[in-house]
């Protein structure tokens, strides 16, 4: 099944793989991986070199992806409340949405979530559902009267969706001419163990690096970085896709190394901040504790009921910023984020990347003849959860926490899902049918619309 979210709980994690590739175990009280599919591209090792340019060029984008893009960025929307009618949808499939939600909770897939969907600068729906905090631990409800209630501006753990945020940093530095998308990554941080693995490799997931790796084990958090660095590939980089968190880990390295900031001073500075995303950070303040969603316990760390900090292990290892998760963020600034990419990188009169850089960022990288299709830190065109509305076109993400956004720009439409579906434990399974449920219904308001046909009126002319 493809999906990120393979999780390795209370046993060994495997990492198996054929041909140019090592066995990594380990045995841990309980483990957690974002590994997502592996791809296995046709290139031979012997013509890597001459082989890399072609399946990862820089102008391997279909025209109609970059036309879609350039549409969608004409309006420059600003987000605004308003309703179905005004941008042409079916408010009947948008309230179906409340039931689609609501089936997950009573399967206790997760206990809460807040929904929200865009179309064309409009915010359309905005709900919140359940709670935030139901539990004390595992298996122990709180009682009524201490479980809080999830609000639409309740504070989410976005784990790997802060991945999105640190490749955002990576292009915006590309931008300024301080990284090359294939340069060596040793050359910004000599101490990485293979010379071959460049900045667009981890960008793009196909670096060769392990899916994940227990940092969180060792003594320091210079231990924890250096074993990342020093960390065998499992795969040729550049021949195999293969979603691994050391890539992001690396990359947010890169991104201090060249700016002089930390990672999570610089994407406030250079992202949250500039764009009004006030209720976005790393490492929330105790003080707003009762606005956050509650994870999950996590004993073999001497942590309880991990409620305002960091859910991944590792990322909480690190004093709770990583590349690769630590972000805390809400609907509401996740539609700004996803918004300012629909309008080539600018909100209002802020611009944190170049149209153009928007437009190579969502370009598949992978041009072979592989179904898997990955931007420059975004996946495309995933059906497992993106549902009807993924396409060639279609970028997006997901947290192992339970947290997904999707942008299509040819519908000029974001849909955004938050849950905590690890609160009480991550043992529930996949929430993926509700997020596909979620996006089917959103498509099906725009496309069944009888004066639009699925597509903004606007574009058809």
């Amino acid at each position: 099944m493809k999906e990120e979210e393979y999780m390795f709980t209370l046993g060994k994690a495997v990492f198996c793989l054929l041909c140019m590739t090592l066995v990594v175990s380990f045995s841990l009280p309980q483990q957690l991986s974002h590994a997502e599919e592996s791809v296995q591209l046709p290139i031979e090792r012997e013509h890597l070199e001459d082989t890399i340019p072609s399946f990862f060029s820089s102008h391997a984008t279909p025209p109609e992806w970059a036309e879609a893009w350039e549409r969608a960025g004409k309006p420059k929307n600003t987000l605004s409340e308003g309703n179905a009618q005004k941008v042409q949808m079916l408010p009947t499939y948008l309230d179906e949405i409340d039931d689609v939600i609501q089936s997950g909770m009573e399967e206790d897939m997760y206990p809460g979530a807040v929904a929200l969907v865009v179309k064309e600068g409009t915010i359309v729906k905005h709900e919140a559902y359940g709670d935030a905090l139901k539990y004390a631990s595992t298996s122990e409800l709180l009682p009524l009267e201490k479980r809080l209630a999830t609000k639409k501006d309740t504070i989410y753990d976005m784990a790997s969706i802060t991945k999105i945020f640190t490749s955002i940093a990576s292009l915006q530095l590309l931008e300024k001419g301080l990284i090359e998308l294939d340069e060596p990554v040793t050359s910004y941080i000599p101490e990485l163990n293979d010379d071959s693995i460049t900045v667009r490799h981890l960008l793009t997931h196909t670096s060769g690096l392990p899916p994940w790796l227990p940092i969180y084990t060792y003594e320091t958090i210079e231990e924890r970085i250096q074993t990342v660095y020093e960390a065998e590939t499992v795969n040729e980089p550049g021949t195999t896709y293969g979603y691994s968190d050391l890539n992001l880990i690396v990359l947010g390295k890169i991104v201090e190394t060249v700016s002089g900031e930390s990672l999570d001073e610089y994407i406030f500075n250079s992202i949250t901040d500039p764009l009004g995303m006030n209720d976005t950070m790393f490492n929330p303040s105790s003080d707003i504790q009762s606005r956050i969603a509650a994870t999950e316990p996590q004993p073999y760390l001497d942590r309880g009921m991990v409620w305002g900090s960091v859910h991944d292990e590792n990322a909480f290892s690190l004093d709770g910023v990583a590349g690769h998760a630590g972000i805390f963020s809400t609907a509401k600034d996740i539609a700004i984020l996803s918004q300012t990419i629909l309008n080539g990188g600018k909100y209002e009169q802020t611009r944190i990347l170049k149209t153009d850089t928007v437009s190579e960022m969502l370009t598949n990288q992978i041009t072979n003849e592989s179904s898997l299709a990955q931007g420059l830190g975004w996946h495309l065109d995933r059906s497992w959860f993106m549902g009807a509305m993924s396409s060639p076109v279609t970028a997006g993400h997901t947290g192992f926490t339970g947290t997904s956004f999707v942008i299509d720009p040819e519908r000029e439409a974001i849909v955004i899902l938050l849950t905590n579906r690890v609160h009480p434990t991550r043992t529930a399974g996949s929430i993926n049918p509700w997020r596909q449920e979620v996006v089917d219904k959103v498509v099906n308001a725009i496309d069944q619309h009888p004066n639009t046909n699925g597509r903004n009126s606007e574009n058809e002319k």
